[in-house]
């Protein structure tokens, strides 16, 4: 039986540019690889590595992070495999393949195909019969297929490509989770500056003396109005003092 590795290098191979089997190898059982580190590995240049990695990336089979490069001073893209989307896609396209030859299978058992020598054309009984038997491009004789040889080989597309269904379904995904991210340095806690020494002291010593005035009912150059009240003045200093931290 095929492993799901085999599988998905062979699906690669018709979907993508050259080089991506390669580049899969390097990055399946990895995560977060700089595409120079795969250039260098790989023995690629970096413009080659991009293509490929785009090629897949089109497909959802590639995701990457960015992160600046401190010495050089621009991003560095890092890669990782998408396996769970890659089990994904291969048994959607797997089980609509399946759906295709059964279809054909059923057509190849009801019907009766007829097939010029050279290989021009390929048409039904009744599509032949409208044409004397004749193919259209070259004029031949047009010859029955063997059925017996079309029904095998459809079966046994079709049996190896449920034996394939079975190995993607039973493939578990355990050393990489999709969207894993580069761990971002932690920020240092900026602490907070506590007022000096001469400040809080004029300060305590402001509250004191409006502690004063308000027991004795009296504060000087003070208005009438509500927002300039006694009370109102002291909950302003108070609010002050708690916000300097102390």
């Amino acid at each position: 039986m095929r492993d799901l590795y085999f599988i998905l290098e062979e699906f690669l191979k018709k979907i993508s540019v050259d080089d991506a089997v390669r580049v899969f190898r390097e990055l399946h059982n990895q995560e977060n690889v700089s595409e120079f580190k795969l250039a260098e590995d790989l023995r690629l240049n970096i413009n080659t590595i991009r293509n490929v990695l785009y090629s897949l990336h089109a497909h959802n089979l590639v995701y990457s992070v960015r992160k600046k490069d401190k010495e050089k001073g621009w991003y560095i893209y890092y890669w990782t495999f998408n396996m769970p989307y890659a089990k994904e896609l291969l048994l959607k396209r797997k089980n609509e393949r399946l759906k295709e030859l059964r279809r054909c299978l059923t057509e190849e058992e009801d019907k009766s195909f007829f097939k010029c020598p050279d290989n021009h054309v390929r048409a039904r009984l009744e599509e032949a019969m409208e044409h004397d038997f004749k193919c259209l491009d070259c004029g031949k004789l047009l010859l029955e297929e063997d059925k017996e040889k079309a029904v095998a080989e459809i079966k046994r597309e079709i049996s190896l490509i449920e034996q394939d269904v079975v190995e993607i379904e039973n493939f578990k995904i355990d050393f990489i989770k999709e969207e894993t991210k580069l761990k971002k340095p932690k920020k240092k806690a900026v602490k907070k500056k506590k007022p000096y020494k001469k400040e809080k002291k004029k300060l305590k010593k402001k509250v004191s003396q409006i502690k004063k005035s308000v027991k004795k009912d009296r504060i000087p150059n003070i208005k009438s109005e509500p927002s300039h009240s006694k009370g109102g003045i002291l909950k302003k200093i108070k609010k002050k003092v708690k916000r300097l931290g102390f």
